[in-house]
């Protein structure tokens, strides 16, 4: 086992220490581990579980400490303590992983995710020497995709500025409110669950802020900026830390459907 697979791995492993676990979900951790120890090309499979909805936010934070191993020299000296670090990072992914899914649906997952593998690895050795026009055609799809995505952002946090300035609403809100569902309704279609559901949380707290149930003070507007740095950083595949960034996103997520909810 290479040393990138045995980190990743002693970090779920640590991780799900302090949690009672039944058979199935022993079973289902096993799973999981024994994927990431078989894999041929770790990084894009951690990657490819980014889009199945069950595995996301684990999948998100495992990259990152996959980076941190596998693309930084590695301090021996501090290795332990950023091992303890990384292991307590994953202890709340690893929870919602075990306690929140079926045991049956991870393992038709798991084929899935293994057939896709397979699939992709077939089509490389035969199209080794050969870009086809249906492969242009879906480079050229995703990224007007990824321009789709990105080209509001920057409009609506200059937007939140504003908001934050005056006590009257621009009647831009609504183009941004209505442009955020359609990019989360885009994305949802194209396989971003995490993208469309933070696409949904900026549409909605919008919402509410126009219909006066909840205010744009400066956390409100902090949090919505948070949703918007995670749906960039995700679309750009960029190499960083966004982690403080998701769980305020994600607390600011649990807010909105409460507010939503008592209406």
């Amino acid at each position: 086992m290479d040393f990138v697979k045995q980190y990743l791995i002693q970090s779920i492993t640590q991780a799900a220490g302090n949690l009672r676990l039944n058979s199935n979900q022993i079973e289902t951790l096993a799973l999981f581990k024994e994927l990431i120890l078989k894999s041929d090309h770790l990084e894009d499979d951690i990657i490819r579980m980014k889009k199945v909805t069950e595995f996301s936010t684990l999948a998100i934070k495992l990259h990152e400490l996959f980076s941190f191993v596998a693309k930084n020299s590695v301090d021996i000296l501090t290795i332990s303590e950023k091992f303890k670090q990384h292991s307590q990072l994953l202890v709340k992914e690893v929870n919602l992983l075990l306690y929140n899914t079926d045991h049956s649906d991870f393992k038709v997952i798991f084929d899935k995710l293994k057939q896709e593998k397979n699939k992709e690895d077939e089509e490389k050795i035969n199209n080794d020497n050969l870009v086809s026009v249906e492969e242009k055609e879906e480079s050229l799809l995703f990224t007007i995709f990824e321009e789709t995505i990105l080209k509001p952002i920057k409009p609506i946090d200059s937007f939140l500025n504003e908001i934050c300035e005056t006590d009257k609403l621009p009647d831009k809100i609504v183009e941004f409110i209505e442009i955020m569902k359609i990019n989360s309704d885009l994305s949802k279609k194209n396989g971003f669950e995490i993208l469309s559901g933070m696409h949904s949380v900026v549409s909605d707290s919008l919402t509410l802020i126009k219909e006066g149930k909840l205010k744009a003070d400066k956390e409100t507007v902090g949090s919505v900026r948070a949703c918007l740095i995670v749906i960039a950083a995700l679309i750009r595949g960029k190499e960083v830390n966004i982690s403080d960034y998701i769980n305020k996103a994600e607390s600011f997520s649990k807010k909105i459907n409460s507010i939503k909810l008592r209406e």
